[in-house]
């Protein structure tokens, strides 16, 4: 009974880790894409804004 009871219990202690391992990989890729986006995104957006007026003259004359 108690090694059936351990089998059990280290199974199951081994699937929550492996879940827990999965969901810290999912946060971390999150992470790593939101400080691209933030790093990167926002100077692209601001540099499109500074560029609109140019291209917008030479665009329309």
């Amino acid at each position: 009974m108690i090694p059936k009871f351990y089998e059990d219990w280290r199974q199951e202690a081994d699937r929550q880790e492996i879940l827990a391992q999965q969901e810290a990989e999912r946060q971390h890729r999150r992470e790593l894409l939101d400080d691209i986006l933030l790093y990167v995104g926002i100077p692209l957006l601001v540099a499109a804004v500074l560029v609109a007026p140019t291209v917008m003259q030479v665009v329309f004359g």
